[in-house]
């Protein structure tokens, strides 16, 4: 059953946007909770592909029905064919049909991915990934380490996520062993050197400090020692802390701290898990006009490829009344720019601006109820703040304040939300949010989750 518009946005229940895919009408689902939601990015690209349609009048769709749909696409798409000779291959993929739709409940929720760093098409396969080549979807990454790199693809460029972890743990215990045997072996020549200095300080003196004679040592019945003797000696006492030190790593633990150094610095310059070998290696693997599923951060998303540039389809909630379609992927730190349906850059103006909707009479009354609502708000905080300001003027000291610090983030859409306030507290009333455009109110009440983490 088709979810109303009176249903909330939540992982059980998506909103439905209408947009225009080289000149053909598609609708696509947007992503309100969040979450990485693998289903969201298969059905988008069933959706683009045409091969799922949803029904015009809907403008909420169930993730039950999302199940269905899925499910019979599947079927449809994976026929038995009834042939003796590809009876083989139809079991096979009657247990593999079997083993997709107990998956498909679970994946609003998250997929079982563990990538592997020798190119954006390597994963370590898990069951759950047979649902992609049933629905021949692609799935890609960018998390790539470069070949050119020799020292560092040879270490872990065929390993995966998982296995990298575990050797990024064996590093730091490794690293760790050795600065601790290290400094218990400095405490130790500490220590030997104390006890040194005091018996070398009895031995060359007499009684009231004086140089014993060799008639004092002939009567305690020990030979007086040579002055070489005696430097040997100082030798021999030199040397004795220095075999307390503890010996140098082994060959084994040396080769574990120098592959994980190299893993440590990889992780680190590729934190947002895509580096600009992927990037490159993406370019060259992703088809002309190709739709595929892209995976990062923990969050799949549509990627296309069109005249020679990537993009990703924009499924954040935030994009629901807007022209804003596509995100070019051309940056690996985040910089980079937003299109509309016809993969132009869309400008700010047009990013705010609100897009025609199709909807009913009650679902316009709706929004407007919403937008003076907000004017409502808007003006009692606004009259809070002047009555709190004059209640101040007459009883604050004349000690400047502090001024407060709001760090609002912004989002793609170039609005302000409400998430990540870092102002300190302060009894100071907050200055009233800025106006949202018509619409806009009550999406901008929930939590929402950019595409592109």
């Amino acid at each position: 059953q088709v979810a109303q518009m009176g249903d909330e946005d939540t992982t059980n229940c998506y909103r439905i946007k209408d947009i225009q895919f080289f000149g053909s009408s598609r609708r696509i689902l947007l992503q309100s909770a969040n979450g990485p939601c693998p289903l969201l990015a298969i059905c988008n690209v069933l959706l683009l592909r045409n091969q799922l349609a949803i029904s015009r009048d809907a403008r909420y769709i169930d993730f039950g029905e999302l199940i269905g749909m899925v499910s019979n696409w599947l079927f449809d798409a994976n026929a038995m064919t009834g042939n003796e000779s590809n009876s083989s291959r139809e079991a096979n993929i009657r247990e593999n049909l079997s083993s997709c739709l107990e998956i498909l409940p679970r994946l609003n929720v998250g997929l079982d991915v563990n990538v592997r760093f020798a190119g954006p098409s390597e994963f370590e396969y898990t069951g759950e990934l047979s649902v992609f080549d049933l629905l021949d979807i692609a799935l890609y990454h960018g998390w790539v380490v470069s070949k050119q790199d020799q020292k560092a693809y040879a270490a872990f460029g065929h390993q995966s996520y998982n296995q990298v972890v575990e050797r990024l743990i064996a590093f730091e215990e490794a690293q760790q062993a050795v600065l601790g045997a290290s400094a218990t072996s400095e405490k130790a020549t500490a220590a030997s050197s104390a006890s040194a200095a005091p018996a070398s300080d009895s031995a060359g003196e007499g009684v009231g400090g004086r140089s014993a004679s060799p008639a004092a040592s002939d009567s305690a019945g020990q030979p007086a020692e040579s002055p070489a003797e005696a430097e040997e000696g100082v030798t021999k006492a030199k040397v004795t802390p220095e075999k307390r030190c503890a010996s140098p790593p082994d060959s084994n633990t040396s080769r574990i701290i120098e592959e994980g150094m190299l893993i440590k610095e990889f992780m680190d310059r590729t934190a947002s898990q895509l580096s600009y070998e992927g990037l490159l290696a993406l370019h060259d693997l992703v088809r002309e006009r190709q739709l595929a599923v892209f995976f990062r951060n923990s969050h799949f998303s549509v990627i296309l490829k069109y005249s020679g540039e990537l993009y990703l389809l924009c499924t954040d909630i935030a994009f629901a009344g807007t022209e804003i379609v596509w995100e070019r992927l051309d940056e690996v730190d985040g910089d980079t720019s937003y299109c509309d349906s016809n993969f132009r850059v869309a400008s700010v103006d047009s990013a705010d601006a609100e897009t025609d909707i199709p909807g009913t009479q009650a679902d316009a009354d709706e929004r407007l109820a919403m937008q003076l609502m907000q004017q409502d708000i808007e003006e009692e905080v606004l009259a809070e703040a002047h009555a709190a300001r004059a209640a101040r003027a007459q009883t604050a000291p004349t000690a400047p304040r502090a001024p407060l610090v709001a760090g609002r983030p912004v989002d793609p859409a170039g609005r302000t939300g409400t998430r990540g306030n870092t102002a300190p507290a302060s009894s100071q009333p907050a200055a009233p949010p800025a106006s949202l455009p018509q619409g806009k109110a009550k999406a901008k009440s929930r939590n929402k989750s950019c595409t592109l983490q």
